[in-house]
């Protein structure tokens, strides 16, 4: 069941795609909303951003504040049983697009997170401290929560050249040491990509069948920040050549971190498509389940680092490196 909750001049309006009494009477009132998506800038970690297309609402919910208001505030959440039980998907602010007779559409906006690191900022620190003073630098996120990062934060040293967006630098510096952050409300959580945060059991009859592929092997991770041109080699001569940037300068801390990466991108893909009922995934949790419509039985693992919401469906596809047997 999809919940949507906004605010139009002060009031709060709960509407659905359908007629619910729940808690409360959630009116039929939204037409339809595009399907959201939370996806890795690569696939080897970095900001795990939600994007959204439009949602399209009845006239109907305006009656009271006509013409619709140019931007309401706009809470997207599904449940298969209560309100208590709901989950948030998305929620932010929705811009007006289009009106027309039989409907209002609204396009959802992410905050803009447009401040900025100054030329020259120097940081000699652990990764999850220098994530907090980045992130927190950022006015909509108060708490960094570094719980599921490594168990020893691996250490950064670098200084910033030319001004950047505090969130795009997060980003960069934390795919390079294998890690991934996603943001819910004022808190970031920081996530080590090496490791598991929780993991959801699936039986043969909670999921519909899965696929599975191989990317174009990477052969070889080379650095372009140090001017040493560092280069960690896989097992895969005949792969590609990736060129990344390092946040450390000394020699020991980059191969590690080069390494990572390796392991990461050359393992294989998976997604599978998910009833919303029974599971939706954080970034960083496992899927884990028996394939028995292969030729033979298999044994899979996905960690979560992509999803597609179906949610007029109510269905959720997850997709990310894994291992199989």
């Amino acid at each position: 069941m999809i919940l949507v909750k906004t605010t139009i001049d002060g009031t709060l309006h709960r509407v659905s795609n359908e007629v619910l009494s729940l808690d409360h009477l959630w009116y039929p009132y939204v037409i339809s909303i595009s399907n959201p998506m939370m996806s890795l800038p690569t696939d080897h970690g970095g900001w795990c951003r939600m994007t959204a297309g439009d949602i399209v609402f009845a006239p109907k919910l305006f009656d009271d504040d006509w013409p619709p208001p140019k931007t309401i505030d706009v809470e997207i959440d599904y449940t298969a049983t209560t309100e208590a039980a709901a989950t948030t998907i998305i929620s932010g602010t929705a811009i007006r697009r289009e009106i027309d007779y039989k409907s209002v559409t609204y396009t959802l906006k992410q905050p803009d997170y447009d401040e900025t690191v100054s030329d020259g900022t120097v940081y000699n620190d652990t990764l999850n401290n220098v994530m907090t003073t980045i992130l927190t630098g950022i006015s909509e996120i108060s708490t960094v929560n570094t719980s599921n990062a490594r168990a020893t934060s691996p250490s950064v040293n670098f200084t910033t050249s030319g001004d950047q967006l505090n969130i795009e630098l997060a980003s960069k510096i934390v795919s390079s040491y294998t890690h991934l952050f996603y943001i819910d409300g004022s808190t970031a959580y920081l996530v080590d990509m090496k490791t598991c945060v929780d993991t959801h059991d699936l039986t043969e009859y909670q999921f519909f069948p899965p696929k599975y592929w191989d990317k174009e092997p990477i052969a070889s991770v080379k650095e372009i920040t140090t001017g040493n041109d560092y280069t960690r080699f896989s097992s895969y001569p005949q792969g590609v050549e990736m060129t990344v940037d390092v946040y450390h300068s000394t020699e020991a801390n980059i191969n590690t971190a080069l390494d990572d990466i390796i392991t990461i991108e050359n393992r294989v893909r998976c997604s599978v498509r998910i009833p919303m009922a029974e599971a939706i995934p954080s970034p960083g949790d496992r899927i884990r389940f028996n394939d028995t419509r292969t030729r033979n039985d298999l044994s899979v693992n996905i960690r979560a680092r992509v999803f597609r919401y179906d949610l007029n469906r109510g269905m959720i596809n997850v997709e990310g490196e894994g291992w199989i047997t």
